[in-house]
């Protein structure tokens, strides 16, 4: 079992929309990237402020860890954008050429 379709699927999912649904797709795709970072960032603070009386600077580490999910998480989201937007313009110049 995967984590991710396979390129080609992802392909031609991409293929089949237009262009615009492909540019709102990449800005969703960007959004919930900047989401998660943002989440990431609450989660730190949090349990920074959460824990820091109870184990002091200790806390600084467990908010890294639990917000790291998030964090790296976040490079899907951006990677699905920018490959989304990779593609897009290579179907817009294909179809350029073919005119």
């Amino acid at each position: 079992m995967t984590c991710r379709e396979s390129k080609e699927f992802r392909h031609q999912k991409v293929e089949a929309m237009t262009h615009e649904e492909r540019l709102n797709y990449a800005k969703k795709m960007n959004a919930a990237g900047m989401g998660m970072i943002v989440a990431g960032f609450g989660t730190f603070g949090g349990m920074c402020g959460g824990l820091w009386g109870s184990i002091g600077a200790g806390a600084i580490g467990a908010g890294f860890g639990a917000a790291s999910g998030l964090w790296f998480g976040s490079c899907g989201p951006f990677q699905a954008a920018k490959e989304t937007l990779e593609w897009d313009k290579e179907i817009e110049e294909g179809k350029k050429e073919a005119v």
